[in-house]
């Protein structure tokens, strides 16, 4: 029988702490989908990248390598972002991840950025 990653479509557990995510796991996911995509592309199959796309964006295992990435391996980590906040603890880093877990992407409207002519 195949194994699964538990980060596919579940949330973690309310008492996991930062250090007690297997990331191995979390990152070989996100790649392998990652890959998955490539291929389709290579492919030119259309459907299926777009498909492979939105697995990966609803997915609670590239949130954590996203939300590793900004906050912990990036060189600009200390640097406050739009909301001017920063999580440089591990505490904080998971309850970003509750947070964001909790939005629904598909809720998100965004507002058309404005555009300014020079001269």
């Amino acid at each position: 029988m195949r194994k699964t990653s538990s980060y596919r479509k579940s949330t973690l557990p309310p008492d996991t702490q930062w250090k007690q995510i297997d990331w191995f796991h979390v990152d070989e996911y996100v790649e392998k989908l990652q890959q998955r995509i490539y291929r389709a592309e290579c492919l030119g199959d259309k459907r299926k990248v777009r498909n492979l796309q939105r697995l990966l964006v609803r997915s609670k295992a590239m949130l954590l390598v996203s939300i590793k990435r900004v906050a912990q391996t990036n060189k600009g980590k200390k640097t406050a972002g739009v909301d001017g906040e920063t999580a440089l603890s591990n505490k904080d880093r998971i309850k970003l991840f509750y947070d964001l877990s909790r939005l629904d992407i598909e809720k998100h409207n965004p507002k058309p950025s404005r555009r300014t002519y020079c001269c």
